[in-house]
């Protein structure tokens, strides 16, 4: 009498889980959205939570870890998972809870990607450098020069975007560093902090 052989199930990679909460209701989420759906990664789930009306830094972060909890719970969350808040600097750097917020993330492990003035300046460096302090007007201007008629509910991923990436993170990087020697506070005006880091997992865990 033949043997029957006991059939394990066939494997499957768990996707790596990357849930982010943004500031904006357009710009943030498109972009975000238009990654997901390009790269396509059976190893890799990209979470843009929806948009709510509460979008100062302290009640993004605090709906991150309300998020990441009620996941945890449903065994839907894994310590290889991260948890990332995108949001502006200059409309909350200068509030009483700004430094309350940057605390409350650290100690929950909540990743920061922080874009001073606004998260135009992340586009911008896609097509040139930028060092000086800047208001967000004057960066829609500049960014109107590279793409004519800018506006924030425009998809700009993959085009032109994307084969510009890698531009952008060293500029990014750049920033980070003048920063750094000019013994200036992390998210000063220009910055975009950890939003390199962002984009640069995203695209490894893809790769991976």
């Amino acid at each position: 009498m033949p043997r029957k052989l006991n059939r394990r199930p066939p494997s499957r990679n768990i996707a790596q889980k990357i849930l982010i909460a943004c500031e904006g209701s357009k710009t943030e989420p498109i972009y975000f959205n238009s990654i997901r759906n390009e790269l396509r990664s059976p190893t890799l789930d990209i979470i843009v939570l929806p948009h709510q009306n509460k979008t100062d830094p302290r009640s993004i972060i605090e709906r991150l870890i309300e998020e990441r909890q009620q996941r945890k719970e449903n065994q839907q969350w894994s310590k290889e998972d991260k948890a990332w808040a995108v949001f502006d600097g200059d409309e909350h750097i200068e509030l009483a809870n700004w430094q309350s917020a940057i605390n409350r993330a650290e100690s929950q492990k909540i990743n920061l990607a922080i874009t001073n003035p606004c998260f135009e300046l992340w586009y911008l460096i896609h097509f040139q450098d930028h060092f000086a302090q800047i208001t967000r007007d004057r960066l829609v201007n500049l960014l109107e020069k590279h793409i004519p008629d800018y506006d924030k509910s425009m998809c700009l991923y993959p085009t032109p975007l994307k084969s510009l990436i890698e531009q952008a993170i060293q500029r990014a990087e750049k920033m980070a560093k003048q920063i750094e020697r000019n013994e200036l506070s992390e998210h000063s005006n220009p910055c975009c902090s950890g939003l390199a880091k962002l984009i640069s997992s995203l695209l490894s865990l893809k790769n991976s």
